[in-house]
């Protein structure tokens, strides 16, 4: 039960940030995934300690910010919202991949591009 109260809690925080009045923009793929690397939104799963934490808190992440995003594009065409849906799958994928072992010098080269470019982070940027 508490897992669901902090999942609920979770979807909040983004929601709250979010402009309601962005609707119609689908987010930055790379964007996406630096945010969902560098634990934004805080989920449940971060506290797990089991080995594929980590991919669980990726896959909660992705699960709030796709609800998020339906319910702020719920007016926009249904190939609008697929399109969205699929970035998000994508971003999920991409940061899964990143997090391996093998991938330890590219997540470290991504996020360091990515924050030089973005210095500046909102949790609105997600959605």
């Amino acid at each position: 039960m508490r897992d669901y109260k902090i999942f609920i809690k979770a979807y909040n925080e983004v929601k709250k940030n979010v402009d309601p009045n962005k609707r119609g923009t689908l987010p930055d793929l790379s964007r996406l995934v630096c945010y969902i690397l560098m634990g934004v939104p805080p989920v449940p799963a971060d506290e797990y300690d089991v080995p594929e934490a980590q991919e669980i808190a990726i896959e909660q992440r992705i699960a709030i910010l796709k609800a998020i995003f339906v319910e702020i594009n719920k007016d926009e065409p249904e190939e609008f919202i697929d399109q969205g849906l699929n970035l998000y799958d994508t971003a999920g994928r991409m940061a899964k991949e990143l997090l391996k072992d093998n991938m330890s010098e590219e997540l470290s080269e991504f996020l360091d591009k990515h924050v030089a470019y973005y210095p500046q982070l909102d949790d609105y940027d997600l959605i």
